[in-house]
């Protein structure tokens, strides 16, 4: 697992120069802007991951309520009218310094660590919906309730997800989730609907090319891109979406410039090495269970596992065209601060959870 990571990260920091040089040359006048920040992020995600390990992870059973509540916390202080950063119409960061944080990073983990808590405290009682259901959406559902209000919709839906795949293998009833999945497809609907700009992002998923030069640009830019690259790639540094074609080329859709630059052969090597991320991090859950009959640690393990793995599927989906725009990135690979340190601390969190299998 951790070669694995090591080896996504520095993959993700040659894409991240790749497809950011010449932005970041028009941009600030410093071809090499990005990847330097890129490269303190990273070192910075390490450390955390290696301080990460050195935690035992049972102490973040005992943690887990006050690091749900005060992920809730920033959630609500990045809404606050000159405090959080508003960008793109959405306010989802707090700035420190010269650094940006997206609070909605921190709450996906720490809503995973609540509810494999709360699973595990009420394992008796996961029969009845008050204390098998209902308590373990307490904090989440404000902390859901808050992403709205950013609006993050994409985080919102996969902290769901999740969190639903965690109770299902928890072993609440499936009638509880089936009236979960109904509650949620519904509201989601609603939500979707209720929206002009979520309509419009619906619409262009089924129809890129009722606006082509408009909010379909992105997406057939991306499937243009991938196109170009054919089976092995036009090489990498060669693409052409990334000088101004492609927007958030180097965040977002950098895996349309790995299709383009490496071609089939990379898109397949990323997809290949994901689903071995998935499947070696439910090997480590499925590990504490069986040796330590651990719910807390198989849950969270699992919980870390899905948040990250099925991230990054949906981000590959919408780069194809298979899905309609997230906004999410691409664990690892794609640039960004906060979402690289927060997922290499989660991963600090998964291989201290695979040492105490290790060690039983």
């Amino acid at each position: 697992m951790l070669g694995l990571v090591c080896a996504l990260v520095i993959f993700g920091l040659i894409m991240v120069y790749s497809s950011s040089f010449i932005y970041a040359q028009e941009r600030t006048g410093d071809g090499f802007a990005f990847i330097k920040k890129q490269l303190v992020f990273a070192s910075l995600g390490f450390i955390s991951l290696f301080a990460a390990i050195r935690v035992p992870y049972r102490k973040w059973a005992d943690w887990a309520y006050p690091v749900s509540l005060l992920a809730v916390g920033l959630l609500t202080i990045v809404l606050v009218p000159g405090v959080g950063s508003r960008v793109l119409g959405a306010q989802r960061w707090l700035k420190i310094g010269p650094i940006s944080v997206q609070p909605a990073e921190i709450a996906k983990f720490a809503m995973i660590l609540f509810v494999a808590r709360q699973l595990e405290k009420k394992s008796d009682r996961l029969h009845r919906f008050v204390p098998g259901v209902l308590s373990n959406f307490i904090v989440p559902l404000p902390a859901m309730g808050l992403l709205l209000l950013q609006p993050d919709f994409g985080s919102t839906v996969m902290i769901t997800v999740v969190l639903f795949l965690m109770m299902f293998l928890a072993g609440v009833p499936k009638r509880y989730l089936g009236g979960i999945a109904i509650l949620g497809g519904g509201a989601a609907g609603i939500l979707v609907l209720g929206s002009a700009y979520r309509r419009a992002r619906l619409m262009t998923f089924l129809d890129p090319w009722q606006d082509p030069l408009g909010k379909g640009f992105q997406v057939l830019q991306s499937m243009l891109g991938v196109h170009n690259g054919s089976l092995f790639g036009v090489g990498l540094g060669n693409g052409k979406e990334k000088l101004f074609y492609l927007p958030e080329a180097h965040n977002d859709f950098i895996f349309a410039v790995i299709g383009e630059e490496l071609g089939f052969i990379g898109i397949i090597a990323v997809i290949l090495a994901f689903c071995f991320f998935i499947y070696r991090g439910l090997r480590i859950a499925s590990d504490v269970w069986e040796t330590r009959h651990d719910r807390f640690g198989a849950l969270a393990a699992t919980g870390i596992t899905l948040a990250l793995g099925l991230q990054a599927f949906v981000n590959m989906g919408v780069v194809l065209g298979l899905l309609p725009t997230k906004g999410l990135t691409l664990p690892f690979v794609s640039y960004g601060g906060s979402a690289l340190i927060v997922d290499l601390f989660a991963i600090g969190i998964l291989l201290n959870i695979s040492k105490g299998a290790r060690r039983s």
